[in-house]
């Protein structure tokens, strides 16, 4: 069922598919357009947010102008489990499939073709950089390229220990630090040839 308001002589109509009351003449919210009214143009990147969360209470100590990234957040915190859990499964089951078939479409192809058209000079625009690891001077395609080979990348990774991570030795149990991507099963070298040594002659575990 629909609910009128009348403001200023203008209606606004709020129904079950619309959060808001909205005059379709006018183009616009009523909170929007009270807020507007008192406080001139709401700037770019702004909205008017309901400081009781109530949509129905339009009047003016009941709102506040936000940046977009302000309003978002500040809904996000207060939002309940549930509701985060209808919006993910919304985005699941409608708005997923629904954006998926439209870029299959021969209208959504088209309009990747034209954005291509648009950009392809960006997109393949030869920029110098300076390694970050070895200095050497290199070129590339990409906007943000930091390493001129992935030996570079890899071992940049290494040296600032990005990929550590801590580790039981199986000899003497103590913990030690190594990269996630090595063999490494000891803490050191005498830990490892102790245990072959003994693992070879099948000591029990006790004395060990």
């Amino acid at each position: 069922m629909s609910k009128t308001i009348v403001y200023d002589g203008y209606r606004f109509t709020k129904s079950e598919h619309h959060h808001y009351y909205r005059n379709t003449e006018l183009g616009i919210d009523l909170h929007r357009y009270v807020w507007e009214k008192y406080n001139g143009p709401i700037p770019d990147g702004y909205e008017v947010h309901h400081k009781d969360r109530n949509t129905d209470n339009n009047d003016i100590s009941n709102l506040e102008c936000l940046s977009i990234h302000q309003h978002r957040m500040l809904h996000a915190k207060t939002m309940s489990v549930a509701r985060k859990e209808q919006l993910r499964e919304n985005m699941e089951e409608n708005a997923l499939p629904q954006a998926i078939k439209w870029h299959k479409s021969s209208e959504g192809r088209a309009w990747h073709k034209k954005q291509y058209q648009r950009t392809k000079d960006k997109l393949h625009k030869v920029r110098h950089f300076v390694c970050q690891q070895c200095g050497r001077k290199f070129s590339s395609m990409q906007s943000n390229a930091r390493f001129c080979s992935n030996a570079c990348k890899s071992k940049w990774r290494r040296e600032h220990h990005l990929d550590d991570e801590e580790r039981t030795c199986l000899c003497c149990g103590k913990k030690f630090t190594c990269n996630k991507y090595s063999k490494k099963k000891f803490c050191s070298r005498k830990c490892s040839a102790r245990y072959n040594a003994e693992h070879k002659l099948n000591l029990p575990l006790s004395k060990r």
